[in-house]
């Protein structure tokens, strides 16, 4: 793949991960994100939310939607 088909498809990723934020679905992610690495779970929310989607983009994590 391409560096601008990659980086796009990484965008669309993180894009989606936002949107389950805004309906709060991934609270427990958040939560478990933020202890593992000392981050706060508000205030580093940026940083946890591209951390989903990059996790999610190279396959190396799942998110479960309740």
């Amino acid at each position: 793949m391409s560096n601008l088909h990659n980086e796009q498809q990484l965008e669309n990723i993180h894009d989606q991960v936002i949107k389950w934020d805004d309906k709060g679905l991934l609270e427990t992610e958040i939560n478990s994100i933020s202890m593992t690495y000392n981050l706060h779970a508000d205030d580093d929310r940026d940083e946890i939310l591209q951390f989903i989607a990059e996790s999610i983009f190279y396959d190396n994590y799942e998110v479960l939607l309740t």
